[in-house]
């Protein structure tokens, strides 16, 4: 069967793999993102490489109304939504506690928690007048282990939070929420310049691999967490 995905959050790394993953075994694949140049570049190369078909659906995920419009867009494109993937970075806030604003804090809650809960959120009613469907939610080991800049942290224990209310309950609906906790460092082109001594990457095609299997939506299996690191990093947690 022919899925309807969304993928929000699509850069040069684990969104686009995901992306193409999903389009590989047939799927019609929305991607979300601000950068429509990249986002229609990328939608062209994985429709004439795969089985599926992909399209660009520029969208800033902190604009309400833009979401709204998006969702349009694809269920107008491709019908009700399937599979959410939130795989969103959230605006880059940085700084402890004594420099960092309200608003500063706000601000990386539009994106990461509010943005994406809307994305999650449309997506689940499509699906739950449907056959069901799978909520995928990146985050790092931030979102358990409190260490780090307060904003980023903060930000990304709510969408942990919001990841498990959302499983606890929309399964009675057939629909599993995941929170993924990717605990290393995903390779793309602009972290392995950056940092070009770190030896143990995570290949985000091994990683998109795992989210399409979690995706397959077994009947009476639903997972609710799942850690992913590299072979050579130890547990943390």
């Amino acid at each position: 069967m022919t899925r309807t995905v969304v993928v929000a959050g699509v850069g040069t790394g684990l969104g686009s793999s995901v992306a193409r993953a999903f389009a590989a075994t047939g799927d019609q694949v929305a991607m979300v993102a601000r950068s429509a140049e990249f986002l229609e570049t990328l939608a062209d190369e994985i429709t004439a490489e795969t089985d599926g078909e992909a399209v660009a659906v520029p969208t800033d995920v902190s604009d309400a109304d833009a979401v709204a419009a998006t969702y349009e867009t694809v269920r107008e494109r491709f019908g009700g939504v399937d599979v959410q993937v939130n795989n969103v970075a959230g605006a880059n806030v940085g700084g402890d506690t004594l420099s960092v604003t309200r608003e500063k804090l706000e601000t990386a809650f539009a994106v990461r928690v509010a943005g994406q809960y809307q994305c999650a959120r449309l997506a689940a009613q499509d699906m739950a007048d449907g056959d069901g469907g799978t909520i995928l939610w990146t985050t790092s080991q931030q979102a358990r282990v409190p260490r780090g800049g307060v904003a980023s942290v903060t930000a990304r224990q709510a969408v942990r939070g919001t990841a498990r209310a959302m499983a606890h309950n929309l399964g009675e609906h057939g629909i599993q929420s995941i929170h993924v906790v990717v605990d290393g460092w995903i390779a793309n082109p602009t972290l392995r310049e950056r940092y070009p001594d770190h030896d143990d990457w995570m290949d985000p095609d091994e990683i998109a691999g795992v989210y399409r299997d979690l995706a397959d939506d077994p009947e009476t299996v639903h997972a609710s967490e799942i850690d992913l690191r590299h072979p050579n990093d130890e547990l943390r947690f």
